[in-house]
């Protein structure tokens, strides 16, 4: 028989990245994908392990990212999943040490396990997110992976990660964005996120969200029986990296005492290090010294304060112009008005790429430029001025080609 290529057979599923359609949640239930993945045991853990769930609108994936490479630093195999990618789909599922993007060989070795023990009928029905998830469920599995790390893609209740069915869940800054799925209040999308707790869940890491949230948090955990350990929030004018950096730690040195304190029985098997944690891709990402062009995802009004708040400590010294490009489903607006007001008190420039991924924000037509003058724009001329790229992730492609 042949085995399909993985990349291949998920491009055919439906990819709601793509299509924006977020309007199935209103009809999606979790329980088919429970039971396929429950009927062939692709998420049962074949040793005792470590998963842990990340959540949260806004800074999950730096979260992530720096959660794997402290494990990994500290000798635990890791595996790392995260969404969505910058150039490959293949950067969703990585491995310690390095953790690179997962290569063709993983996934032909993914893809044996899944159509050997399953059929490409009972798996056509999945969503792109689901076929990926999947993909690490059973990669971590078949790689004996101590301690995995999962980022969820949207919310939590519904979320295809749920199904790794966490011992810890890590939350970070709540904010507003996909309201038409999770809530139209960071209350509603607080429950909605901290909906992808299950039996297993034990512990929950938060940073200290403001007090009408705070309250739902404390009585959540309360009413689970769950220990809940609180880091605190971002403070003004401090790089967001810096400060989640500094959370990492915080929620690692907690859990290195549990796991001792408990004997959790996960193995170290990899060697200690203790070399610094690496930046993880796309966050506050230096893409060019000469000119100096710096790349964020900032696609939410939250998003946009915290990295323009961040820029002062992250770059000193440095005067930023803007580029800027928005999925039609964001709040463009909002944002847009949050990136003239920066730009009017740097006396520096904002564009808005104009293209057929990105809506122009309505009343700052005078502000686009099309894709073929993106170059021209890129390169600054005076040498302590730079230029921010933020928005959606799909920019990352037009300045790193």
């Amino acid at each position: 028989m042949s085995i399909p290529d993985f990349l291949e057979f998920g491009s055919k599923l439906t990819n709601l990245e793509k299509t924006r359609n977020f309007n199935v949640f209103g009809d999606y239930s979790l329980d088919p994908f429970r039971n396929l993945v429950d009927s062939h045991g692709w998420r049962t853990r074949k040793k005792e392990r470590i998963r842990i769930s990340v959540v949260g609108t806004n800074g999950k994936g730096s979260v992530s990212h720096f959660l794997a490479g402290s494990f990994s630093n500290l000798g635990y195999k890791t595996g790392l999943y995260t969404s969505p990618h910058l150039f490959d789909p293949k950067e969703r599922i990585r491995l310690s040490p390095n953790f690179n993007p997962v290569n063709e060989e993983d996934l032909k070795e993914i893809s044996n396990i899944l159509f050997t023990q399953g059929t490409a009928e009972e798996l056509s029905f999945l969503s792109w997110f689901e076929w990926f998830t999947l993909g690490a469920f059973v990669l971590f599995e078949k790689r004996d992976i101590a301690v995995q790390v999962y980022e969820a893609g949207l919310g939590g209740r519904l979320d295809a990660t749920k199904l790794a069915d966490p011992d810890i869940l890590v939350i970070c800054a709540i904010g507003e964005d996909h309201k038409a799925v999770l809530g139209n209040t960071k209350e509603a999308i607080l429950r909605e996120k901290l909906g992808i707790v299950t039996e297993r869940t034990k512990i929950v890491f938060a940073l200290e969200p403001e007090p009408s949230l705070l309250k739902i948090l404390k009585e959540f955990c309360s009413e689970k029986n769950l220990e809940l350990y609180l880091y605190p929030s971002l403070p003004e004018g401090r790089s967001y990296l810096d400060h989640n950096r500094e959370y990492v730690k915080f929620i690692v040195h907690r859990l290195e005492e549990i796991i001792s304190k408990n004997k959790i029985g996960i193995e170290k098997t990899e060697n200690v290090v203790t070399e610094p944690l690496p930046l993880p891709p796309g966050r506050l990402e230096i893409i060019s010294d000469s000119p100096f062009i710096v790349f964020d995802p900032a696609h939410n009004p939250d998003a946009i304060r915290v990295t323009l708040a961040s820029l002062s400590s992250a770059f000193p010294g440095k005067k930023f112009s803007v580029l800027a490009g928005f999925l039609p489903d964001k709040e463009g607006e909002s944002m847009a008005e949050k990136l003239l007001d920066y730009t009017k008190t740097q006396k520096s420039n904002l564009y808005f790429l104009d293209s057929k991924e990105f809506k122009l924000p309505e009343g700052y037509g005078s502000y686009s430029i099309p894709p073929e003058k993106l170059s021209g724009i890129l390169k600054t001329s005076e040498q302590d001025e730079a230029i921010l790229v933020l928005g959606s992730f799909r920019l990352y492609s037009y300045i790193k080609a």
